[in-house]
C-alpha cells in the first residue's frame, strides 16, 4: 500500500465561467474538495484573479490547471465574446495567477478542457475523432482529432458557436454576424423567444412551454435544432468527427438531443454521425484541466 505521504499532490484545478468560478483539489481522476464563487463582472482581470485566490486551499497543491471561456494564447487570456466573460484583451492569466499561488498554471478554453474528459473518461471513449459541444448561455466546442486534443496556434480551435449559421441574423458579441451562438444557444433561445411572445422568456420556459405543445415555443427550439445539426455536418465535413457528445443546461433540456438526433437523419448519410449525451458530468472542465496537466500537455 502507498503511504500517503508518497502520493503525488493534488491538481488545483480551476474553471472560470461568465457567471461562476469553480475550483476543485483533484487526484488522479477524483474530485476530493470542491468550492465555487460568483464571477466578477467589472471587466479587470486582476479581480478575477482574486476570487481565484480566495478559493485556492491555503496548502501545497502540485500543479495548477485552469479551464476558462473564452480565447487562451500563451497563458493570455482574451473574451471572443465580452458579453460571457469582459475582460482585458490579451490578459495575462497564467502570469497573474502564478504570482498569487506561487505555481505556474496550465490555462486552456473551458471547452477544450472538458472535451478532454468527455475523450478520456466519457461518452468519447473508443472514437479517434471526437467534438464535445456545450450548449448553454453560449456555445462552446472542443475537438479531438486523432486523438490529440486541439487547440490551435491561437486558441481558437474548435469554437463552433461562432461559425456562421444565418448570414443575415443579428451581431454576435464576437462581432460576427449570425453566428451559431445567436440562433442555437440559451441566450439566444431566450431573445427568439421573447419576440414571439412578446415579453422575457428564460430559455427554461421556453422548454416547458413546448413540452405543453406550445406551437411558437416548439418552432424557436426548432430552428436551433436545426442550426446546430448543420453546424455538425460542416463539422464534420471539415475533419471527420465520429462522434457528438452534447451538454450544458440547453443541451441536455429533456428532448433537445433526441431532436438533434431525429433532425441529422435527414441529412445526407455521409454527414451523419452519432449523436449522445455528454457524461463526464457538471465538472468535466475541472477534470479534463487537470488531467491535462497531469499529462504533460503542451498546447500548440
Amino acid at each position: 500500500m502507498t503511504a500517503a505521504s508518497d502520493r503525488p499532490a493534488p491538481v488545483l484545478a480551476i474553471d472560470i465561467g461568465g457567471t461562476k468560478i469553480a475550483a476543485a483539489e483533484i487526484r488522479g481522476r477524483q474530485l476530493i474538495g470542491r468550492w465555487q464563487t460568483a464571477t466578477p463582472r467589472t471587466g479587470k482581470g486582476d479581480d478575477l484573479v482574486a476570487a481565484i485566490a480566495g478559493l485556492a486551499p491555503k496548502h501545497w497543491v502540485g500543479a495548477v490547471a485552469v479551464a476558462t471561456t473564452g480565447i487562451v494564447r500563451d497563458g493570455a487570456l482574451t473574451a471572443l465574446n465580452p458579453q460571457t466573460l469582459p475582460i482585458e484583451d490579451g490578459y495575462p492569466l497564467a502570469q497573474a495567477i502564478e504570482s498569487v499561488l506561487g505555481v505556474p498554471p496550465l490555462v486552456i478554453n473551458d471547452a477544450q478542457a472538458a472535451a478532454w474528459a468527455e475523450f478520456s473518461v466519457g461518452a468519447g471513449r473508443f472514437n479517434r475523432n471526437f467534438a464535445f459541444v456545450t450548449v448553454s448561455t453560449g456555445i462552446g466546442c472542443g475537438l479531438v482529432v486523432d486523438g490529440r486534443l486541439l487547440t490551435g496556434a491561437t486558441g481558437l480551435a474548435g469554437h463552433l458557436g461562432h461559425t456562421m449559421a444565418e448570414p443575415d441574423g443579428v451581431v454576435c458579441g464576437c462581432g460576427r454576424r449570425g453566428c451559431l451562438e445567436t440562433i442555437a444557444s440559451g441566450t439566444a433561445l431566450a431573445r427568439r423567444g421573447g419576440e414571439r411572445f412578446g415579453r422575457p422568456v428564460a430559455a427554461p420556459e421556453l422548454f416547458e412551454t413546448a413540452a405543453q405543445g406550445e406551437r411558437s415555443a416548439k418552432e424557436v427550439i426548432a430552428v436551433a435544432v436545426e442550426a446546430l445539426v448543420n453546424a455538425f455536418a460542416d463539422l464534420t465535413a471539415a475533419v471527420d468527427v465520429d462522434c457528438f457528445a452534447v451538454g450544458g443546461g440547453v443541451g441536455l433540456a429533456g428532448g433537445f438531443i433526441e431532436a438533434l438526433q431525429a433532425r441529422s437523419l435527414l441529412l445526407p448519410r455521409i454527414f451523419q454521425r452519432p449523436i449522445v449525451a455528454a457524461r463526464a458530468g457538471a465538472d468535466a472542465g475541472l477534470l479534463g484541466a487537470a488531467m491535462l496537466v497531469d499529462g504533460n500537455f503542451h498546447q500548440k
